[in-house]
């Protein structure tokens, strides 16, 4: 059975860009997510920051055992997403190469819809075995921890989520529906009707330009929502790509920022390949803050991902290389380095948001401490 087909059987049309995008990404037989099949790196069809090199991940784990040691919480860290395991590995192999009496008392929980993904997961983590917990889901997860004490992190997570969209026309709000017919998925657009959107333009913007349409996120809400219950002390890590109100009302924006990416292509109409590409859309930062802040939770920063690195101590990992060999590992590190930091570079599309609950060595911190552009270059880990 085609996707179409499968599409047709499974939703009564036509239904609301949420309803399709959870039943074509995240559907257990058809969904793009759930299949047996790469979706990251060169044979999939994104990159993501995991795929440049290690010392991403490392700068991290460096962020991570910093807090760990300073707030003195539980070694635990939970990661929402983790795909084919890149992060994890690396953030496992820095623990367990710079601090061996916290790598002993870790905790690494994972949760990852896809069963595709989980078994992949357990392979590439079989050293770390002893270490890791993987769940489907979170409600799974706090059967066996019902009061998390420690990190939630996720990177690229909630940019696809399933989103309502909306446009104004007339100084009407309309809600973009999707329908099917033989061999097409299309747009239809009604008025909206449901006070939920209303509601969460009012509460949490942007003031619509007339012509202008726009991703509504609730189920980020509801994430954070379940998160803030479910984390007792800590932090929660999010690092994704997203605007501000104010960028969101700019002429370039006008037509939203939902698309597929395809073979490494950006896709403009998100219901071109159905089921068979990944959909994205930019996470509302104004509205991600200020639910955060609803929640009682500390903001203690937002900043361009290249500039969290700095912060974070990625300089420390440069290597003083003794030679101009462009395969050794030493020139590949520090090339790397450079890539995550260059203007213009992977790095300056992302913003990593760091919040707090219950945290009291904020300003002790070593992204707060430490000047970033010197520092000993001495390798934490090699």
């Amino acid at each position: 059975m085609n996707a179409i087909n499968f599409l047709r059987e499974k939703l009564a049309f036509p239904v609301t860009m949420e309803e399709y995008m959870r039943v074509s990404l995240y559907d257990e037989e058809i969904g793009y997510y759930m299949k047996d099949r790469v979706k990251l790196g060169k044979e999939g069809d994104f990159y993501t920051s995991n795929h440049v090199h290690p010392v991403f991940q490392k700068t991290f784990a460096r962020f991570f055992l910093d807090v760990i040691k300073k707030e003195k919480i539980s070694p635990y860290i939970c990661e929402f997403g983790a795909g084919e395991g890149m992060f994890a590995k690396n953030v496992l192999d820095y623990f367990l190469h710079t601090d061996e009496k916290v790598y002993e008392k870790m905790q690494y929980i994972i949760i990852e819809s896809s069963q595709y993904h989980r078994a992949m997961l357990l392979n590439i983590l079989d050293m770390h075995k002893e270490r890791v917990r993987i769940f489907s889901s979170m409600i799974e997860a706090k059967h066996c921890y019902p009061h998390l004490e420690g990190i939630i992190f996720s990177n690229e997570l909630i940019d696809a989520f399933p989103v309502r969209v909306v446009e104004k026309h007339s100084n009407q709000l309309y809600e973009v529906l999707v329908d099917v017919n033989k061999t097409e998925v299309k747009e239809v657009i009604v008025p909206c009707k449901d006070n939920k959107l209303t509601s969460w333009l009012n509460v949490y913007g942007p003031d619509l330009a007339d012509g202008y349409r726009f991703e509504i996120n609730l189920a980020m809400r509801e994430w954070l929502i379940h998160v803030n219950e479910w984390l007792r002390k800590g932090l929660v890590v999010t690092v994704d790509y997203g605007y501000t109100n104010e960028e969101l009302n700019r002429e370039e924006r006008r037509l939203g920022s939902l698309r597929g990416y395809y073979k490494h292509q950006l896709i403009d109409d998100p219901l071109k390949y159905p089921s068979e590409m990944d959909m994205t859309s930019h996470i509302q930062w104004d509205a991600f803050q200020q639910i955060s802040r609803e929640l009682n939770l500390e903001e203690i920063t937002h900043e361009k991902q290249d500039r969290f690195l700095l912060k974070a101590g990625l300089f420390t990992f440069l290597e003083k290389a003794n030679h101009l060999d462009p395969f050794s590992e030493s020139f590949k590190q520090n090339r790397a380095i450079q890539s995550l930091v260059y203007p213009g570079g992977i790095s300056s599309s992302f913003q990593v948001n760091v919040q707090g609950k219950v945290v009291n060595e904020v300003k002790n911190y070593t992204i707060f401490t430490e000047d970033p552009y010197h520092l000993d270059s001495k390798l934490d880990y090699k």
